[in-house]
């Protein structure tokens, strides 16, 4: 399913490229909607396992688990942590139904969370170059939608695609936005390594990383990366504007 912001009426001929943002981690910060889901789902651990499940799930969140550790268990994310201590102790569904009850909270404003610092005028820029701005999720709509209508977000995207399996799908979907657009350029920004770089990278695009403190390296394969989207915010400007030329 994909929805169109208003702004979506961009010409096909004036798109000089396209700009794609993954949600969690990315746009929608703070440790709330992994919480949330944790609380959900750990709630059908027994006292041992979810104490353990608990404490791991703190650690990573604080930045104060081994370098050796992350390594180990290649968790790219607070998601990845609550899921393994889930896996042998209850069926997928009931994993999935705590991440949904765990975006129903998200879009009920029961979890707290916020976007990076000058968000709207990055992508107001990005518009202003004749970048098509798409939002793509592995989220369902269900606080997704709430979360960019929160923060007055919603109509700074040309199209927003929730339910995305990434990464199996981004060859349809690199084919699909490529198709919309009258240029060839298309930069993906996510803080996921596997979901939201190495399929665009290895697609012929460009990339953004966002590694923040938790990554036990860097990548030199993507064409940009920092702790944080901000800090990449001019680079990136600067990039679009070179798809111009």
């Amino acid at each position: 399913m994909t929805l169109s912001a208003p702004c979506s009426a961009r010409s096909q001929s004036s798109v000089t490229g396209t700009v794609v943002f993954d949600f969690d981690g990315t746009l929608c910060l703070g440790d709330g909607p992994v919480r949330s889901y944790a609380r959900h789902a750990y709630a059908n651990l027994a006292p041992k396992p979810r104490y353990e499940a608990e404490k791991v799930l703190d650690d990573y969140l604080d930045d104060s688990l081994p370098a050796q550790t992350l390594n180990t268990y290649g968790w790219q994310d607070g998601y990845d942590v609550v899921a393994y201590f889930c896996r042998d102790h209850m069926a997928p569904s009931q994993l999935q139904n705590a991440y949904l009850a765990s975006r129903t909270d998200l879009a009920r404003g029961f979890t707290t969370s916020h976007i990076p610092s000058g968000m709207k005028d990055f992508l107001r820029k990005l518009g202003a170059l004749g970048c098509r701005r798409i939002l793509l999720s592995n989220s369902p709509i269900i606080g997704l939608r709430e979360t960019l209508e929160r923060f007055a977000l919603t109509d700074d995207f040309d199209a927003i695609v929730p339910d995305a399996s990434k990464p199996s799908q981004w060859p349809s979907h690199l084919q699909a936005f490529t198709k919309q657009s009258a240029s060839e350029h298309l930069l993906s920004i996510g803080d996921y390594w596997s979901n939201d770089i190495a399929p665009v990278l290895a697609a012929g695009h460009e990339a953004a990383y966002i590694h923040g403190c938790k990554s036990p390296g860097t990548h030199p394969r993507a064409t940009y990366q920092a702790p944080e989207l901000p800090d990449m915010y001019d680079d990136i400007i600067k990039g679009c504007v070179s798809w111009q030329r």
